[in-house]
């Protein structure tokens, strides 16, 4: 697994790729917004290769991202669940990895989820 640590003006990047898929992290110190809720944790497109996909790869990446958003001591992460790029199934898996909805468009095509990473 190769994992990238960028260090930005107003946050810490983290690239995590295998040869089956990625997943971006960004850690921040101020607390950044989206609709009513505010986090320092966001994991952003999470991708796994369509003939790799249901094998575990995407569980793995998630934890990976979570374990370093947990190491720098964030109580929580948040990430974006879209329709248009995303299939439904998406959804679900993220439900099962322990993701809350926290909020959602009017239409359900955007929704917002957050997982507590207390005890990780």
């Amino acid at each position: 697994m190769l994992i990238q640590r960028q260090v930005w003006n107003d946050k810490v990047r983290y690239l995590i790729a295998d040869e089956y898929g990625s997943v971006m992290l960004e850690l921040y110190d101020e607390p950044q917004q989206w609709g009513e809720h505010y986090g320092t944790a966001w994991i952003w497109g999470l991708y796994v290769c369509p003939c790799n996909r249901r094998k575990g790869h995407a569980r793995r990446l998630l934890e990976e991202a979570e374990f370093y958003a947990a190491k720098a001591e964030h109580n929580d992460v948040f990430l974006q669940w879209e329709e248009r790029n995303t299939p439904c199934e998406i959804l679900d898996f993220y439900k099962r990895q322990g993701y809350c909805e926290v909020e959602a468009d009017d239409g359900r095509t955007e929704i917002m989820l957050r997982k507590e990473l207390k005890g990780e």
